[in-house]
């Protein structure tokens, strides 16, 4: 449940839609109390307007003591003149007049009546007759005291009292219509803003997963699809594929490190186990071929000696394959030395039926010795032949490029296991039971004590082997 609520699939869906709930909301209360700023600013305007208008005839009401006069102008011709409360006070500070005689008597004390309302006198330069003062009460929030003059004497005082609840269940109403609207507006843009999220967050998700896969799976056998663009996000797209391909570059070159100790170590025990094996076979064979010469031999002891010579070569020979030596031949490397192998290579081209695409541009001096080069390459036009499939071809290219000579050989069919990529150049491969595998284990010496270096990559359908040897410097190693 952490891990979820941890994830920025929810986090940043979540304070979209926070964020955008908490926006509506404060914009709608915003709206509600301008609203209610602005109905009391128009209703402290009426009353001051209503409040000179009314001057003039509640003057001649006070100096006639007409007191249904003055109350119908205060009631109004609806019942009451505004929202506000308006009382009449005479020049002896006694109620004369109001629109709510019930709660206001007549002859009432001022003091008594309104006893938090300052007194004349005490009216400070901010509370200038004919203003409204705010003031602090339960039900009247500002007052209007607007003095009423007749031949330059005060004989009486209109007052004004102003509340906030004629407006409030429109405040309410305002506030209540807000909510609904956004919670209307939300309804769509909530399932949308949590659409928008997801995707947004989807390319750092699947960043998360290949990542996770980092050492658990090769990073060449690791393929995935990385955000792109010129976002943050996609830059750290593509700094994942550098890395990816840095850490498959690096995995490849352990292999081969791997491969050339494992093969160096094989080489040195096959070479010295063959020179222990061959003295004792060529003792055997001369100890044959005395015994011959010896003495007459009859027809069932010389087809012993026969057999037995037969299978002493052919162990000479098993041997033999294992000692490559890539000494400096006589004879350096040519271009009709590798013309050569071609021709070698026709009969077995002729009985498979294969095609063979032959392209050999090598016209360059060198200290490479031909021999080991011929075998190294008739090797493997030799088994890139058998392996082609039915209605498959054979592709080779020799050529030079900075000093080097690059020989590829390219055949169709099926391509090599992954299990067996790992062991192809070692002999007698367990993968591989019904072959010897002398022929790859040889060639990958012949390289290496050049100085040079082979290779196989495999695709659907074709197999490539490619050599690099030094034109000049390598050596045998």
């Amino acid at each position: 449940m952490n891990l979820a609520w941890s994830s920025y699939r929810v986090r940043l869906p979540l304070s979209l839609s926070v964020s955008a709930i908490t926006t509506a909301l404060c914009l709608a209360l915003a709206i509600g109390l301008q609203t209610l700023a602005n109905l009391r600013e128009d209703q402290g305007r009426n009353a001051l307007s209503l409040g000179h208008a009314m001057a003039a005839v509640q003057v001649q009401a006070l100096r006639n003591e007409d007191v249904w006069l003055a109350y119908s102008l205060l009631r109004g011709p609806e019942g009451g003149a505004g929202d506000a409360v308006w009382i009449l006070v005479d020049a002896a500070g006694r109620l004369f007049a109001s629109n709510r005689p019930r709660e206001y008597r007549l002859d009432q004390p001022l003091s008594e009546a309104l006893p938090w309302l300052p007194e004349p006198g005490a009216i400070g330069p901010e509370e200038t007759p004919g203003r409204i003062v705010p003031v602090d009460q339960a039900s009247v929030r500002r007052v209007l005291r607007l003095p009423l003059d007749s031949d330059g004497t005060q004989v009486g005082e209109l007052i004004a009292l102003l509340s906030d609840a004629p407006y409030l269940p429109r405040f309410e109403e305002i506030v209540v219509g807000g909510i609904l609207v956004t919670a209307g507006v939300l309804t769509i843009w909530l399932p949308l803003g949590w659409l928008w999220g997801r995707r947004m967050v989807a390319p750092l998700v699947q960043l998360t997963g290949c990542m996770s896969r980092i050492g658990k799976e090769e990073a060449r056998q690791l393929h995935c699809t990385v955000p792109g663009g010129d976002s943050e996000i996609g830059q750290l797209g593509r700094q994942f594929s550098a890395m990816l391909a840095a850490l498959a570059e690096q995995e490849a070159l352990e292999r081969q490190m791997i491969q050339a100790e494992r093969l160096a170590a094989v080489g040195r025990v096959a070479a010295g186990v063959a020179h222990e094996v061959n003295n004792p076979l060529g003792g055997m064979r001369m100890a044959i071929d005395t015994y011959r010469l010896a003495q007459p031999l009859d027809a069932r002891t010389a087809r012993l000696l026969d057999l037995l010579d037969r299978a002493l070569q052919q162990i000479q020979g098993a041997v033999s394959a294992l000692l490559v030596e890539a000494r400096a031949d006589t004879r350096t490397l040519t271009h009709q030395d590798l013309e050569d192998v071609r021709t070698l290579a026709q009969p077995r081209l002729a009985r498979s039926s294969v095609p063979l695409t032959w392209h050999n541009v090598f016209d360059a001096p060198t200290s490479l010795p031909a021999a080991p080069v011929r075998q190294l390459l008739l090797n493997l036009l030799l088994n890139a032949i058998q392996a082609a499939c039915e209605g498959g071809a054979v592709a080779v290219t020799c050529a030079t490029e900075e000093n080097v000579l690059r020989i590829q050989i390219e055949n169709s069919g099926q391509p090599i296991p992954p299990e067996q990529l790992a062991h192809l150049f070692e002999p007698y491969p367990a993968s591989r039971p019904h072959a010897q595998g002398l022929g790859l284990w040889v060639c990958y010496q012949i390289a290496s004590q050049l100085g040079g270096a082979i290779g196989v990559e495999t695709e659907e359908g074709i197999t490539r082997f490619q050599v690099t040897l030094p034109l000049a410097g390598g050596g045998a190693r």
